[in-house]
């Protein structure tokens, strides 16, 4: 049974010599994910695409709620004949539904494309760490937002955003 065990232990020690992974030291690097979301200049591009794409709708919306405001004002005439009051009344609430349906619309459209957006530049971050991480040859990257305490560790959030900053004609929306 003896020789057993130091067969076995022999033949791990042997295997474990030639293996290049057994005794190498991990490489763990820190980035902040937060940071470079908020400086990278594809960020910038795309805020700027979006603002451009709900420009008009918010317009249009604009132009409604003005048109119903003025309705709600004219409502208040206390020259307008009965007939005349019903008919406005009417209107109003209609324009009212119309502009209620429109705005949740509008919300929900604009919150879908901010959602895509951010996964899309979250996307595009990860790609970046990775390429850091195969080129520099690190074994593992944490956010820092998910760690408690780390002391003496690389941090390459720089690096991230420069590598971001010389792909800045990427646009990958």
């Amino acid at each position: 049974m003896k020789n057993f065990f130091k067969l076995t232990l022999l033949i791990f020690i042997f295997f474990s010599l030639f293996n290049k992974q057994a005794f190498c030291c991990t490489k763990i690097v820190v980035v902040n994910i937060a940071k470079i979301f908020d400086v990278i200049p594809q960020k910038k591009k795309i805020t700027k695409k979006l603002e451009k794409e709900l420009y008009s709708d918010f317009l249009v919306i604009k132009k409604m709620k003005k048109l119903y405001l003025s309705k709600i004002k004219k409502l208040e005439n206390k020259n307008l004949s009965k007939k005349s009051r019903q008919n406005l009344e009417k209107e109003i609430k209609y324009e009212k539904k119309i502009l209620t349906r429109k705005i949740k619309f509008y919300t929900k459209k604009n919150r879908q494309k901010q959602e895509n957006a951010r996964n899309k530049i979250l996307i595009f971050i990860h790609k970046l760490i990775n390429i850091i991480a195969k080129k520099k040859h690190y074994n593992i990257v944490l956010d820092i937002s998910s760690i408690a305490y780390i002391q003496n560790v690389k941090d390459i959030t720089n690096d991230v955003i420069n590598l971001a900053i010389q792909q800045n004609n990427v646009l990958f929306i």
